[in-house]
């Protein structure tokens, strides 16, 4: 049967390749839209954001457009989290005697069940990626490459903070509020938003957060360690403001927070009283009184990681 792959096919072969790979390079070539120097970003979706009891259609379709009318301007990264898919499935599995090990890999496959959905309408998006090192290839391409989840243990906030650090890109992080506060805005309604703040001060909200059993986290710690030690550039937003998205990957104004290299906001060590405290955040960023962070309490119940919401 080998006798098909005499040298004539073969050269026909050649020739038909010759012939794709001539018109692939055409106008229509993706790659034609990679700009080495436009600015990149790496968006971390929720699955909170798009999918509910079952996946929301038009919303998807919707963020989808968007990021189609953004590729011509930056090169972009899409990161989808599992959301109520992964919760549902997880439950499941662990009813059935999953251990943790196997309920991540269940987390991994909804992660990428979700990311399947979003590659319909992004014009340019490539096949669900498994592995950092393959965004860079693609890019180059001129496609936009798009992830669910990679390795068990690591939530896909991490996964979009390793690929914003091996690109340099800035890291955007959707979700269901509209960026970093004092505490819940779902649960209190005094919560108060923070337009900016270092790097420092998110790693020290993201530890008294972990204090408290069930409070919800706006990026898990393996993920702001990430995005700390090369002081990536982060953007929290809320992932149904679809236009103050667009704004704030054009440097338009916006409402989110914005996590980077400048001085600490936050006092950490001193105890400020609740009115010392909002008189020095005034003066620091002319904006509305900040509560002080509740001081922190020795629990003495053991938490359970997975009992915290990353809110994925």
């Amino acid at each position: 049967m080998f006798d098909m792959f005499n040298e004539e096919n073969a050269s026909a072969m050649e020739e038909n390749y010759a012939a794709t790979s001539s018109s692939s390079s055409s106008g229509a070539s993706y790659s034609s839209s990679y700009n080495a120097n436009s600015k990149g970003f790496v968006i971390s979706v929720g699955g909170s954001v798009f999918i509910g009891e079952k996946p929301f259609v038009d919303k998807i379709s919707e963020f989808c457009s968007v990021v189609n009318d953004l590729s011509g301007e930056f090169n972009l990264v899409l990161v989808v989290g599992g959301g109520r898919t992964c919760r549902v499935y997880q439950e499941v599995a662990k009813d059935l005697g999953a251990n943790n090990f196997e309920l991540d890999k269940i987390g991994i496959a909804s992660t990428k069940l979700n990311t399947l959905l979003f590659t319909y309408k992004i014009d340019k998006a490539s096949s669900v990626l498994d592995g950092v090192s393959e965004a860079k290839k693609v890019i180059e391409m001129g496609k936009i490459p798009v992830f669910g989840g990679i390795n068990e243990g690591q939530t896909t906030d991490a996964v979009g903070a390793l690929i914003a650090e091996s690109l340099g890109y800035d890291f955007v992080n959707l979700s269901n509020v509209d960026g970093i506060y004092d505490c819940d805005p779902n649960e209190n309604e005094d919560a108060v938003l923070f337009k900016e703040l270092s790097f420092s001060d998110m790693n020290f909200l993201v530890r008294e957060k972990l204090l408290v059993p069930g409070q919800h986290l706006f990026v898990d710690p393996q993920a702001a360690s990430i995005l700390s030690r090369s002081k990536i550039i982060s953007y929290f937003l809320n992932g149904d403001h679809l236009e103050n998205f667009k704004n704030a990957l054009r440097s338009y104004d916006y409402k989110g927070t914005i996590v980077h290299d400048v001085e600490d906001l936050i006092e950490k060590d001193s105890p400020l009283g609740e009115e010392a405290r909002a008189e020095k955040v005034i003066d620091e960023l002319d904006e509305i009184p900040i509560r002080k962070t509740r001081k922190r309490v020795t629990k003495t119940k053991e938490i359970d990681p997975r009992e915290i919401d990353f809110g994925k």
